[in-house]
């Protein structure tokens, strides 16, 4: 197992960096080199870049290899998922701003702009991130309520250093680790959300943790978090919207079982007259 002492980090400059740069990956070569080259090739360099590697076996430590110069820091070791890896990935990161891109994901021209906005150090900053397949941008400025009913893009958010020094993704939740500690953010006093009208990066939605699994902790867990981080305002419309929700999922099932109910019922009857059909005629040909 390698560990951070294997010749994979440069030796540290006295000078902390801007913006700490994370990209966790496991079998990610297919994207994993565009990604990389969207972000050494960008004009603005005062950043670090750390690579975490989960022990990829399908060439991606090779394209590391390949840019390893460029980085920072990078390790390969096994470990306990997204999350875990990015835990790891922060401990080693100096920036005042950590910031996480996908393996998957690009980020976009003009990050100097993007600096520009980091001044207060016990602030969150976020902007939007362009979606492909959805052909649109992610998504604005974020109110109170619309924390509560869905989380802000992972990669459109710088967390400023003091964050990482009281917190760490919670393992507990293996999907929405994020969404569950920008919510322990927003509930802290010492830390400000602060929107840039800015597209940071092209967010992968192919895929991906969020979009297409299940977080069971999390959605066990999720009014309860909600409660503790809002006003009870937020937390009673959040209860009343979810209770309307499944009220609206109850109606569509029925709807939809209502109609497979008439389908069948027109195929039984279509299948009867055609039948009824061949019986008279079988009759009239005796």
């Amino acid at each position: 197992m390698k560990k951070m002492k294997d010749n994979h980090c440069q030796a540290a400059t006295p000078r902390q960096p801007l913006i700490s740069i994370i990209t966790v990956v496991l079998n990610g070569a297919d994207t994993l080199e565009r990604g990389i080259k969207s972000v050494v090739c960008q004009e603005f360099k005062d950043v670090e870049y750390i690579i975490v590697d989960g022990g990829s076996v399908d060439g991606s430590i090779e394209i590391i290899k390949q840019y390893e110069s460029k980085f920072a820091c990078w390790i390969s070791e096994h470990d306990k998922g997204v999350y875990d890896a990015m835990n790891k990935a922060v401990s080693m990161a100096r920036g005042k701003w950590v910031y996480f891109l996908g393996a998957d994901d690009q980020l976009l021209d003009g990050f100097e702009t993007v600096a520009n906005y980091l001044k207060d150090e016990k602030t969150l900053y976020y902007g939007d991130v362009y979606r492909p397949v959805m052909n649109r941008i992610y998504d604005g400025k974020f109110s109170a309520y619309k924390l509560a009913c869905r989380n802000i893009c992972h990669q459109s958010i710088f967390y400023p250093k003091c964050v990482w020094d009281k917190y760490a993704y919670d393992l507990k939740y293996p999907v929405f680790a994020d969404y569950e500690l920008n919510l322990r953010c927003f509930a802290d006093a010492d830390i400000k959300f602060q929107y840039m009208p800015v597209t940071i990066a092209i967010f992968s939605d192919e895929g991906g943790l969020s979009p297409t699994q299940l977080d069971v902790a999390f959605e066990k867990d999720k009014l309860s978090l909600i409660k503790n981080a809002f006003p009870f305002w937020i937390y009673t419309l959040i209860l009343v919207r979810s209770f309307l929700l499944k009220i609206l999922a109850q109606l569509r099932l029925q709807k939809v079982s209502i109609a497979i109910y008439h389908y069948l019922l027109r195929t039984q009857q279509v299948q009867l007259k055609e039948k009824n059909a061949i019986n008279k005629k079988d009759y009239k040909n005796e």
